[in-house]
């Protein structure tokens, strides 16, 4: 039985997929204007469209102010810092989360509802190494930041997952987690190549 559902999902996902590609052509996006002047294009950053080279990414904003450019782009850095932070805890704690979602530790069933409340706590709070990537003005004077995390800076912050981790409880479910997630990453990889 359990052979036989593992084998359903595979085929289900592997059918679901094939259907979701698109032939290799570039992905078509909606025209980007911008929040504050909706009359008005804006670059596809500021519609949370992917950025190359940036694993994850937010977008922040910062109305005009009397204080000046400087100032504004500092709350709008501020303001993507902590929805990057957001975003990368709420990533890692949703593929945790479906990691400890049938584990057991010495006979007992995981608190996950716990763990996730308190790894979305301590990522929210410790997302390091991010950094601006683009700044634009808005032709109503706000300033949009993107701010976001490379390739080195998204494993330097799983890293520090890793040598701290979240469940104190039950610290070995969590490394262990990270080795298998590491371990199906690698595989896809190694799928597509």
């Amino acid at each position: 039985m359990k052979k036989w559902l593992i084998t359903s999902l595979f085929v289900t996902a592997g059918a679901l997929s094939g259907c979701a590609s698109n032939g290799g052509e570039p992905v078509s996006y909606d025209p980007c204007v911008f929040p504050d002047a909706p009359d008005h294009k804006a670059p596809g950053w500021i519609c949370e469209q992917p950025v190359k080279d940036v694993w994850v990414q937010a977008v922040g904003f910062s109305p005009k102010k009397s204080a000046g450019p400087g100032f504004m782009k500092d709350v709008a850095a501020q303001e993507a810092r902590n929805r990057l932070a957001q975003n990368f805890a709420q990533q890692i704690a949703s593929e945790y989360k479906r990691y400890t979602a049938d584990k057991t530790t010495n006979g007992e069933n995981v608190s996950v509802d716990a763990i996730e409340q308190t790894m979305l706590s301590e990522l929210a709070m410790n997302v390091v190494y991010s950094r601006i990537y683009r700044s634009q003005t808005s032709p109503n004077g706000g300033v949009y930041v993107l701010v976001g995390l490379n390739e080195a800076g998204y494993k330097e912050n799983v890293d520090r997952l890793f040598n701290n981790p979240i469940d104190p409880e039950n610290p070995e479910l969590f490394q262990q987690f990270l080795i298998d997630n590491s371990k199906s990453k690698l595989e896809q990889v190694r799928e597509e190549l």
